[in-house]
């Protein structure tokens, strides 16, 4: 960190441009407290703690700080006093002035008002002719050029650009009227094409359900001949399943007997070879019954983490679907 000095103070008074002996009573008012705290700094920024056992440094530490506190308040109550003393003295200053002002700008008023008679005058002058002259052209402004002062063109310029005007819009209302007319017509002639299209419809519907009735009366004749088809060949069809329901019945009650037969000795060659496997893996059933107690006896790490958790408990039911293969 750099020495801040009185030369920098003088620096800072130079710059605010005041005058030479303003500039001495704020260097004579401050230099005091540069003169404490840089007396003070070197030792300040060298004092450094960096652990508990360095009692000493801590209580010169919370000294210099109270020092560099105590320099602080002081220069403050200091820059309170001068400031209160410069508002004063600028208080007096702006109350002279203002008796000056009160004096000169009545004055100044009144001739400004008689110098500028003149362009008021003319100023009133156009404002009344821009007012005229906008009510006259009011029927016309869609027609009429928006970026031309009323109150600066000449008489003769003002009554060509208003009858062009005028002449614009009888022509736009002859146009848009024009326009009225052309679309009543299309709309009469659309609406007589609409008419006659849906007398055209309505002919070719009532064709077409004409038609449709011919068509329906043909297709119920068909389907009472299709019918009348169906349920003879319904009752030789229902006569001959029958037939082959009453053979196929004979044929399961058979085929039924034959499983049965066939299931029990099946089962009675099933039941004597689980005996006789039983009766041959005993011995390793019993060792490998008690190992699968002794797994089961291992006793559980503390897991305290929702993630090992999970991994811990899948584990188990690995584990426990390993050990109930040994003890079948």
């Amino acid at each position: 960190m750099n020495e801040i000095t009185i030369i920098d103070l003088t620096k800072v008074a130079q710059q605010s441009k005041i005058d030479p002996q303003s500039a001495a009573i704020l260097s004579q008012s401050f230099s005091p407290f540069f003169e404490r705290a840089n007396a003070l700094r070197n030792e300040a920024m060298q004092t450094v703690v960096t652990g508990l056992g360095q009692p000493t440094a801590m209580k010169r530490a919370r000294e210099l700080r109270l020092i560099f506190q105590e320099v602080r308040t002081d220069a403050d109550k200091k820059r309170e006093e001068m400031k209160r003393e410069s508002l004063r003295y600028g208080n007096a200053v702006q109350g002279a002035y203002n008796l000056i002002r009160l004096l000169v700008e009545p004055i100044e008023k009144h001739l400004k008002t008689q110098k500028y008679f003149a362009v008021r005058l003319e100023k009133q002058q156009r404002d009344e002719t821009r007012q005229l002259r906008k009510a006259e052209t009011k029927p016309y402004m869609n027609f009429f050029p928006q970026t031309i002062d009323l109150a600066t063109v000449t008489d003769n310029d003002f009554a060509r650009l208003l009858n062009g005007a005028k002449l614009q819009k009888e022509a736009a209302e002859a146009e848009r009227k024009r326009q009225e007319e052309e679309a009543t017509e299309t709309a009469r002639k659309e609406q007589e094409a609409r008419e006659a299209m849906r007398v055209e419809n309505e002919l070719l519907r009532q064709e077409a359900a004409q038609q449709a009735e011919i068509t329906r009366k043909e297709r119920e004749a068909v389907e009472n001949e299709r019918r009348n088809a169906q349920a003879v060949l319904g009752a030789e069809r229902e006569a001959a399943q029958k037939a082959r329901r009453e053979i196929q019945a004979a044929l399961d009650t058979e085929r039924e007997k034959a499983k049965a037969i066939e299931a029990a000795q099946r089962r009675e060659k099933e039941e004597a070879d689980r005996i006789a496997r039983e009766a041959a893996q005993a011995p390793d059933r019993d060792k490998m019954r008690a190992y699968a107690a002794k797994v089961r006896a291992i006793p559980v790490p503390d897991i305290l983490s929702k993630e090992s958790v999970t991994k811990f408990v899948a584990f188990k039911n690995f584990l426990e679907s390993a050990l109930e293969v040994l003890e079948r």
